[in-house]
């Protein structure tokens, strides 16, 4: 029983930390993307990504 909740907790943080490291890196690399697409709007990329980062937080906090 204790090496069952031993893996899963080891499980839980790996997964968050790497969760949370993927957004960072998509976030800050997406910026750029995004800028082009909406040709010079760094307001609306801003905001775009924000929610960008917010849904993918919420679709992977439902996969736990």
């Amino acid at each position: 029983m204790t090496y069952i909740l031993v893996c899963y907790s080891a499980y839980l943080v790996i997964i968050v930390l790497l969760t949370v490291w993927v957004a960072r890196t998509l976030f800050r690399n997406g910026k750029v993307f995004l800028i082009d697409i909406f040709h010079g709007n760094e307001e609306l990329a801003r905001a775009v990504n924000n929610l960008l980062l917010v849904g993918f937080y919420l679709i992977n906090k439902g996969i736990y």
